[in-house]
């Protein structure tokens, strides 16, 4: 039985799937996050090596016949990283000789492992919106074009930070009137896990609990726009209606209409108020799916080898689990 490992990784977590060529799953494996830009090569190479050995455990490495591993980060870092820890997890997949066949190993980028996860198309549009937001046009696979990604200072409009950030300023400027239910939702969230040396002015001790933190932790107040935007609060629709304008935005900078727009990140992949909102401004735009496993389509990715182009796209579902829109997904995003 011939076997395919797909492996993807970002800077929070690593996944690693495990399937036969005709897309059965076998195993798994999950470790931290893989990022060697931010968590330095050391770290990444552990986490990453975690994941993969979980997934291959009890495995001989010869029935594993093709690997895609994608990564976030520096490209060239990303393929050392690669290198590195498949060469020791299974060093069969590698030439010996220069005059041997090409490695089994592939490394691709984290945009592409995600677009594919929502279709069997070649090419097409990824839009991304977690702690961050950016999109990428595909091409055979590839990334040609990205918008956005400049990070949380310079970009990633729509993203969960920037939700999150437009909650807090929401909320300071709301605490000391009347505040809505976004704004109650914000106050509980931050103060009540406050040890404040500010007592008394709840602005003041909202500024100081905010920046005492990193301002990713900013992110983690997105969850709560979505709740209190199912309730028509108005600053919290208003905070949704215009994230998704500002992803329509920046996927419209890099899509080619017709092609289709797969919608990936703890903001776009769950039910919520900004992914309808995102997909009611791009309706005829080109068709619209939400992402499915990145690991299973990195996975499909390397099946393709041993696959025919119809039985390619048949067995893509089986790989990534691929959903149609109104199958409900959960993530962070859903909870509160």
């Amino acid at each position: 039985m011939q076997l395919v490992l797909g492996v993807d990784a970002g800077g929070t977590s690593s996944r690693a799937a495990l399937f036969t060529v005709e897309g059965e799953p076998v195993r798994r494996g999950s470790a931290g996050g893989a990022n060697p830009v931010t968590l330095g090569m050391e770290a990444a190479s552990a986490n990453l090596a975690e994941a993969v050995r979980a997934a291959l455990s009890g495995v001989s490495p010869s029935r594993v016949k093709a690997v895609v591993v994608g990564l976030a980060g520096n490209p060239a870092l990303c393929a050392s990283l690669s290198d590195r820890v498949l060469r020791a997890a299974l060093p069969e997949a590698f030439p010996t000789r220069t005059d041997d066949a090409a490695p089994r190993v592939r490394t691709v980028g984290d945009v592409v492992t995600a677009f594919v996860s929502g279709t069997a198309s070649p090419s097409g549009t990824v839009l991304i919106s977690g702690t961050g937001a950016v999109a990428a046009s595909i091409r055979g696979h590839a990334p040609v074009a990205t918008a956005d990604g400049y990070g949380w200072q310079l970009g990633d409009e729509g993203s969960a930070f920037w939700i999150g950030r437009a909650a807090a300023r929401t909320a300071i400027r709301a605490v000391a009137a009347t505040p809505g239910p976004l704004t109650s939702l914000v106050v509980r969230r931050l103060l009540g896990e406050c040890a404040c040396t500010t007592h008394g002015d709840p602005v003041a001790r909202l500024a100081e609990v905010v920046h005492a933190r990193h301002p990713l932790a900013l992110a983690e107040l997105a969850p709560l726009v979505s709740r209190a935007a199912r309730t028509g609060d108005p600053a919290a629709v208003s905070i949704v209606e215009e994230a998704a304008r500002r992803l329509v935005r920046t996927v419209s900078a890099v899509h080619e209409p017709g092609l289709p727009i797969v919608l990936s990140g703890g903001v776009l992949t769950p039910e919520g108020p900004v992914r309808d909102a995102v997909r009611d401004l791009l309706e005829g735009a080109g068709t619209v799916t939400v992402a499915g496993d990145a690991a299973g389509a990195a996975a499909w990715l390397a099946a393709q080898a041993f696959l025919d182009p119809r039985e390619s796209r048949a067995r893509h579902t089986r790989f990534t689990g691929a959903r149609p829109h109104g199958e409900r997904a959960t993530s962070w995003t859903e909870s509160g």
